[in-house]
Protein backbone atom coordinates (compact mmCIF):
# COMPACT_ATOMS: atom_id res chain seq x y z
CA UNK A 1 0.00 0.00 0.00
CA UNK A 2 1.31 3.43 -0.92
CA UNK A 3 0.44 6.44 1.19
CA UNK A 4 0.46 10.06 0.11
CA UNK A 5 3.44 11.84 1.63
CA UNK A 6 4.60 15.43 1.99
CA UNK A 7 8.21 14.33 1.64
CA UNK A 8 10.39 11.30 0.94
CA UNK A 9 13.55 10.11 2.68
CA UNK A 10 16.81 9.93 0.76
CA UNK A 11 16.71 6.10 0.53
CA UNK A 12 13.16 6.34 -0.86
CA UNK A 13 14.29 8.80 -3.54
CA UNK A 14 17.23 6.60 -4.51
CA UNK A 15 14.90 3.64 -4.89
CA UNK A 16 12.05 5.45 -6.67
CA UNK A 17 14.33 7.27 -9.13
CA UNK A 18 16.78 4.39 -9.56
CA UNK A 19 19.76 6.72 -9.26
CA UNK A 20 23.03 6.40 -7.40
CA UNK A 21 23.76 8.23 -4.18
CA UNK A 22 26.53 10.11 -6.01
CA UNK A 23 23.98 11.39 -8.56
CA UNK A 24 21.58 12.46 -5.80
CA UNK A 25 24.42 14.34 -4.06
CA UNK A 26 25.35 16.01 -7.35
CA UNK A 27 21.77 17.16 -7.89
CA UNK A 28 21.48 18.56 -4.35
CA UNK A 29 24.86 20.32 -4.38
CA UNK A 30 24.13 21.92 -7.74
CA UNK A 31 20.67 23.14 -6.72
CA UNK A 32 18.83 20.76 -9.06
CA UNK A 33 17.18 18.97 -6.13
CA UNK A 34 16.15 20.73 -2.94
CA UNK A 35 16.67 18.97 0.35
CA UNK A 36 14.45 19.67 3.34
CA UNK A 37 14.58 18.86 7.02
CA UNK A 38 11.60 18.05 9.24
CA UNK A 39 11.47 20.26 12.34
CA UNK A 40 9.20 20.61 15.34
CA UNK A 41 8.63 23.80 17.33
CA UNK A 42 11.57 25.75 15.92
CA UNK A 43 11.39 29.51 16.44
CA UNK A 44 11.71 31.18 13.02
CA UNK A 45 11.65 34.67 11.60
CA UNK A 46 10.55 35.47 8.05
CA UNK A 47 11.26 38.81 6.47
CA UNK A 48 12.48 40.86 3.58
CA UNK A 49 15.59 42.89 2.86
CA UNK A 50 15.54 46.60 2.08
CA UNK A 51 18.27 49.02 1.17
CA UNK A 52 18.71 52.45 2.72
CA UNK A 53 19.49 55.50 0.55
CA UNK A 54 23.11 55.11 1.71
CA UNK A 55 23.23 51.54 0.29
CA UNK A 56 23.04 49.74 3.64
CA UNK A 57 21.03 46.52 3.47
CA UNK A 58 18.91 45.61 6.47
CA UNK A 59 16.26 43.04 7.30
CA UNK A 60 12.64 43.79 8.07
CA UNK A 61 10.89 40.95 9.92
CA UNK A 62 7.36 40.22 8.77
CA UNK A 63 6.56 37.13 10.81
CA UNK A 64 7.88 35.40 13.91
CA UNK A 65 6.65 32.20 15.45
CA UNK A 66 7.23 28.54 16.12
CA UNK A 67 7.41 26.40 13.02
CA UNK A 68 6.58 22.76 12.52
CA UNK A 69 7.12 21.21 9.12
CA UNK A 70 9.73 21.16 6.38
CA UNK A 71 12.52 23.73 6.05
CA UNK A 72 14.41 23.77 2.75
CA UNK A 73 18.19 23.78 2.87
CA UNK A 74 20.33 26.03 0.69
CA UNK A 75 22.58 24.16 -1.76
CA UNK A 76 25.69 25.13 0.25
CA UNK A 77 24.20 23.48 3.35
CA UNK A 78 23.29 20.33 1.40
CA UNK A 79 26.92 20.24 0.30
CA UNK A 80 28.13 20.22 3.92
CA UNK A 81 25.57 17.63 4.99
CA UNK A 82 26.96 15.23 2.39
CA UNK A 83 30.62 16.13 2.90
CA UNK A 84 30.70 16.31 6.71
CA UNK A 85 27.59 14.39 7.71
CA UNK A 86 26.09 17.54 9.27
CA UNK A 87 25.81 21.29 9.03
CA UNK A 88 24.98 23.99 11.55
CA UNK A 89 22.77 26.66 10.01
CA UNK A 90 19.99 29.05 10.83
CA UNK A 91 19.29 30.17 7.24
CA UNK A 92 16.70 28.39 5.12
CA UNK A 93 14.97 28.98 1.80
CA UNK A 94 11.60 30.68 1.73
CA UNK A 95 9.11 31.00 -1.10
CA UNK A 96 7.20 33.77 0.68
CA UNK A 97 9.99 36.01 2.00
CA UNK A 98 13.56 37.09 1.27
CA UNK A 99 14.78 35.16 4.28
CA UNK A 100 13.84 32.51 6.81
CA UNK A 101 16.01 32.25 9.91
CA UNK A 102 15.94 30.01 12.93
CA UNK A 103 15.97 31.94 16.19
CA UNK A 104 16.72 28.92 18.37
CA UNK A 105 18.91 29.49 21.38
CA UNK A 106 20.70 26.18 21.80
CA UNK A 107 24.09 24.84 22.78
CA UNK A 108 25.52 25.64 19.33
CA UNK A 109 24.33 29.26 19.32
CA UNK A 110 25.17 29.35 15.63
CA UNK A 111 22.03 27.63 14.42
CA UNK A 112 20.37 24.26 14.13
CA UNK A 113 22.48 21.15 13.73
CA UNK A 114 21.25 19.29 10.65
Amino acid sequence: MEIEKAYFTLPEILDRWSISEADLIYLAENDKLRLSVRVFGVPVELGDYEESPEGEVFSIPSERGYYEGLLELHARDAYWVFRSGMVITNHFRSENADYCESRRQNAHRNGLMI
